[in-house]
C-alpha cells in the first residue's frame, strides 16, 4: 500500500502546481522571499554567535581567576595539613619512636613480618622507645613516610610514621 502511494504522490503534486496556475514571475517571487528569509535568518545566527563569544570573552578572566584562586586554596589547605620542620604533631596511637634512621628500617621490616620477638629484642635493646597516644612532638626533618621528631616530654628525638602525627592547630 505504501509503494503505491508513493508512485502517485510526485504525479499528484505536478498536478496541483499545474492547476493552481503557478507562473514563473511567482515562482520567482517565492525564490526571492526564500532567499531572503535565508540571509536574515543568518545574520540574526552571527549576531547570536558574536554575542556568545562576547559573553565568554567577559567570563574567561573571572574563571581563569577563579581557578587560581582556588589553586592557592588547595595548596594552603595542603601546607597547613602537611607537618613542617618546626610545627609541633600529637601522636595518634601508642608507637614506637626508633632512635636512628636503621632502627626505623630494621623496626618496621620486623612489624612487616610479623616477628613480635624481633620487636622485643630491639626495645630491650633501647633502640626504640615506646611512646604513648597523645604525646606530643617537635617536628625536626619530614621524609614522605617518616618524620624525625623531638619528644616533648623526653627530649629523646627519633622517627615515627607521617601517618601516626597530626598537627597541632
Amino acid at each position: 500500500m505504501a509503494i503505491s502511494l508513493t508512485k502517485w504522490m510526485l504525479p499528484a503534486g505536478l498536478a496541483v502546481i499545474l492547476i493552481s496556475g503557478c507562473s514563473n514571475d511567482d515562482a520567482k517571487q517565492g525564490a526571492k522571499q526564500l532567499e531572503e528569509e535565508t540571509k536574515n535568518a543568518t545574520e540574526a545566527t552571527e549576531e547570536k554567535s558574536k554575542e556568545v563569544v562576547e559573553k565568554v570573552k567577559e567570563a574567561t578572566p573571572g574563571i581563569i581567576q577563579n581557578m587560581k584562586d582556588t589553586y592557592k586554596e588547595s595548596e594552603q589547605e595542603v601546607k597547613d595539613n602537611t607537618l613542617q620542620p618546626g610545627d609541633t604533631a600529637t601522636v595518634q596511637k601508642d608507637a614506637y619512636l626508633a632512635l636512628s634512621e636503621e632502627a626505623y628500617d630494621e623496626l618496621y621490616n620486623l612489624i612487616e613480618m610479623n616477628d613480635a620477638e624481633g620487636v622485643d629484642k630491639i626495645v630491650k635493646e633501647e633502640d626504640v622507645k615506646e611512646i604513648q597516644q597523645g604525646s606530643e612532638a617537635e617536628i625536626m626533618e619530614r621524609e614522605i613516610r617518616r618524620i624525625k621528631v623531638k619528644m616533648k616530654d623526653s627530649g629523646e628525638e627519633g622517627y615515627l610514621p607521617t601517618n601516626l602525627l597530626e598537627p597541632v592547630k
